[in-house]
């Protein structure tokens, strides 16, 4: 058990994927201020949003034991992993937004859902950029 590797770029990349994780999942299951925010009203939308919360709050703690353990993923499959994340975070966030800004809906609720879709979509951000961290790592050493 190593706890050095959660201070490495990628461990840090990690950790602060885990707290913007855990910020969606609160807005997404409690809302902010008793107001529910919402990804959308069409089964798919909802679906999304829950289920891209939901995935990546078990799969990045896990990521996170494999680094702890001294035994993470490869990093192509970590790549991977961050790059489907970072689509459908962005997507996610974007039904938010969208739902919240073409909604007439009461400014308290309108505004949590609007802080959803844009926690969504920079934690899409920076799944992006710790995706083109490990290429950009890894990759050059492969040449």
């Amino acid at each position: 058990m190593d706890l050095k590797g959660l201070f490495s770029i990628h461990g840090l990349f990690k950790i602060f994927e885990l707290v913007l994780i855990v910020i969606t999942f609160l807005l997404a299951r409690i809302g902010y201020g008793g107001n529910h925010a919402l990804f959308g009203t069409t089964v798919d939308e909802i679906w999304l949003g829950y289920l891209t919360v939901g995935g990546w709050l078990i799969i990045t703690p896990a990521i996170i034991v494999g680094i702890v353990l001294e035994d993470p993923m490869s990093w192509k499959l970590d790549s991977l992993f961050s790059i489907v994340g970072a689509f459908l975070y962005i997507a996610s966030g974007s039904c938010a937004i969208d739902y919240n800004t073409s909604q007439p809906l009461a400014k308290e609720s309108r505004d949590s859902g609007l802080a959803l879709g844009s926690f969504c979509i920079i934690t899409g951000i920076v799944l992006l950029m710790d995706a083109a961290f490990l290429v950009t790592k890894y990759a050059r050493r492969l040449k």
